[in-house]
């Protein structure tokens, strides 16, 4: 009878369009209408609307990371068609336990990343503190030897300070006696100058050979006069050594 009656009605929906505009397009989609009416019936028509709802749903799930409010209307829509209400409570419960599963599972994750930094920090921190102390040691240690370093530092700046003072000096005294030595060369020099020119000019009551020999004595004198000194050292100085010490001024 249900099928009489949907016959009846696709009739007179067909007589209308006839009556109302006669395209072919519309007459052969009435028909496909009517044909598909009669192929599929209301249980067909409820299971293809949930198939193209769960497709949607799907799709919508697929594309989750572009558009979320569109997998929430598809899964309402889906849910709510084929288990109604209540299947889309359930549907929302289940969403919710899971979230809240991912979140305690990360939660407790990070938790433990979190204990094991802590762990390592503890770690590193008294590694750190016994570095701080050996540094603290060696630093005491340090301060104590520049102490005495610089003590040594000073003594020897002293030290230097005194030779250079004895040094400047010693030059100083050396400087005079260069000085004194080159005006006795002068002087010298010019005695014997003079000495020439008498010996040359001057008649004298000495003979010849005696002036000459003074005047070859005098210019020799500087040169061997160095080799005289030192000789005469030497042998001062060795029959020093030969001669017999008291022993009782040596000892005091």
């Amino acid at each position: 009878m249900a099928d009489i009656q949907q016959l009846q009605n696709l009739q007179e929906q067909l007589n209308q369009q006839f009556k109302l505009n006669d395209p072919s397009s519309q007459v052969n989609q009435l028909v496909s209408q009517s044909a598909d009416a009669l192929t599929c019936g209301p249980n067909c028509q409820k299971n293809r609307e949930a198939e193209k709802l769960k497709q949607a749903y799907l799709d919508a799930k697929a594309n989750i990371s572009t558009s979320p409010t569109q997998l929430n209307e598809a899964a309402k829509n889906y849910y709510t068609y084929t288990q109604g209400t209540a299947g889309y409570n359930r549907y929302l419960a289940a969403q919710v336990s899971s979230q809240a599963s991912a979140t305690s599972s990360s939660a407790a994750s990070t938790f433990a990343d979190a204990l094991g930094s802590a762990a390592d920090l503890t770690d590193t921190y008294a590694k750190l503190y016994t570095s701080y102390e050996n540094a603290f040691d060696l630093y005491e240690k340090y301060l104590i030897e520049n102490s005495e370093l610089q003590g040594s530092i000073d003594m020897i700046n002293t030290d230097t300070v005194t030779s250079d003072r004895k040094s400047f000096y010693e030059s100083q005294g050396l400087d005079g006696l260069n000085n004194w030595n080159t005006v006795l060369k002068w002087i010298y020099i010019i005695m014997v100058c003079i000495y020439t020119i008498g010996f040359l000019l001057t008649k004298s009551n000495y003979s010849f050979i005696y002036r000459f020999s003074i005047l070859i004595a005098f210019i020799v004198y500087p040169f061997v006069i160095t080799y005289i000194v030192i000789t005469v050292y030497k042998w001062i100085s060795k029959i020093n050594s030969l001669i017999p010490k008291n022993v009782y001024v040596s000892q005091h």
